[in-house]
């Protein structure tokens, strides 16, 4: 089986991570996938995980997923992360799960998310730079180290 280098995946309630997805795997040169369109053994020696975080929790769909996950599949993972919160812009139990199993979270890119009033205008185009951009650096230095 082939394993490609990098991938993009994204699970999403408001569309917000799947911009954040599509923005990383353009810069990359690769495809964003959502997690329902991904089949059982693909892999990746670096896996990009997007998500937000909805009333303090992680996306359901995103969960399942990385419980799906074992280290023949995914070497190492970098979380992409969108909440309105400040203090809970964190995967925190995606990254445990991965940890648990073996998979090593190299980075967590974070930014701004909205939900009905709230930051409405977020991930707009400076955030969808901001992650790209972060993304092609750690995949600059994943790849040389």
């Amino acid at each position: 089986m082939m394993m490609d280098h990098v991938r993009v995946v994204y699970a999403t309630k408001t569309q917000h991570s799947k911009k954040l997805a599509q923005a990383v795997a353009k810069a990359l040169l690769v495809q964003a996938k959502s997690v329902d369109q991904c089949t059982k053994g693909e892999q990746s020696e670096l896996l990009f995980i997007a998500g937000g975080i909805y009333a303090g929790k992680c996306n359901p769909a995103l969960v399942s997923y990385a419980q799906s996950l074992d280290t023949e599949q995914v070497k190492n993972v970098v979380l992409i992360t969108s909440s309105v919160s400040i203090t809970q812009r964190k995967q925190q139990e995606i990254r445990e799960i991965l940890t648990m199993k073996g998979i090593s979270v190299v980075d967590e890119i974070t930014c701004p998310g909205a939900v009905f009033f709230i930051k409405l205008t977020h991930p707009n185009k400076r955030d969808l730079q901001f992650v790209a951009e972060a993304a092609k650096s750690i995949v600059a230095k994943t790849i040389i180290s």
